[in-house]
């Protein structure tokens, strides 16, 4: 099987890479990444560049597409071009090539935005409030997945992640900046560990986890349905705080908590949200019930 990777550069990817060479008969990949990296077939493609991304699926004619690629910087410009177009044109090129291809996408949490307290755990179909200009995009990618598969058939899922915990995440994150700078204060480049708000409950699994789940997804799940991958529960900031700063013998006696700022008073914050993950766990209890057919 060919099994093409978008984004493989990045921090998601590079723990599917490993997930996917260490099965019993490993697939062959096919990475693409805008910048540099050496990991088997590496190939560098600008997504946004719809030829360069039909030239692209054309020569390898995959079997499956993980298009892990995309941005969050909350530049419309550039996460609309990162997470929007470049879905546009491999969903495109997939279709006009009309090749027997399955595509995941990777949609957010962020798509759900502003929910009341009642609505937890938040289910696939609850309706779509994003806050911001990532999960902005987000929510126009995944009504570009559900044209693209109600029109043209086109074989299509989506995982919707929740939050990944894991080293090497950007530091755009909490727990990506929570790392760089526990690293920082261990090597003496900081005296303290400087944090926002503690107070907002998030769902957190770690990218191991949610590798899985891609993969479990992408093997079993209905063409144009959305998975919420997640742990299914909250946790607060503060209790992840303390538990990341313990792994690395830390307490809270080196944190110091920031006031905010105005532009951050004026952010609008979810106080708490979590997964329904049943539709997962469905999948996952497929397993031992034999070959799935989409």
């Amino acid at each position: 099987m060919k099994v093409l990777i978008t984004g493989a550069s990045g921090f998601t990817a590079r723990h599917l890479v490993e997930l996917l060479a260490a099965e019993p008969e490993p697939s062959e990949l096919y990475l693409t990444s805008r910048r540099a990296f050496s990991l088997g077939n590496a190939t560098p493609c600008d997504l946004g560049d719809a030829a360069a991304v039909w030239n692209l699926i054309a020569n390898v004619k995959p079997d499956q597409i993980y298009h892990l690629a995309g941005s969050f910087t909350n530049n419309y410009e550039v996460d609309h071009r990162a997470n929007v177009l470049t879905s546009q044109h491999i969903l495109d090129s997939v279709q006009n090539l009309n090749i027997s291809c399955r595509i995941l996408l990777i949609g957010s949490a962020a798509e759900y935005g502003l929910i009341a307290e009642a609505d937890n755990p938040v289910p696939e179909n609850h309706s779509l409030k994003p806050v911001g200009v990532y999960g902005l995009t987000k929510m126009f990618q995944t009504h570009l997945m559900d044209y693209f598969w109600r029109l043209h058939r086109v074989d299509v899922v989506m995982a919707r992640p929740f939050n990944l915990i894991g080293r090497g995440q950007s530091n755009r994150l909490f727990v990506g900046s929570l790392y760089d700078k526990i690293e920082r204060y261990q090597r003496g480049e900081i005296k303290r560990i400087t944090v926002g708000n503690l107070g907002s409950r998030r769902d957190y699994i770690s990218v191991q986890e949610a590798v899985r789940a891609y993969r479990l997804v992408m093997n079993r799940g209905l063409s144009g349905q959305i998975y919420n991958i997640g742990s299914g529960r909250s946790i607060s900031i503060e209790v992840l705080l303390k538990s990341i700063l313990e792994e690395h013998g830390l307490d809270m006696n080196i944190v110091e908590r920031k006031a905010l700022s105005e532009r951050d008073a004026k952010k609008i914050d979810v106080p708490e949200i979590y997964a329904d993950i049943r539709k997962l766990n469905a999948l996952q209890a497929q397993i031992c019930a034999g070959p799935h057919k989409r």
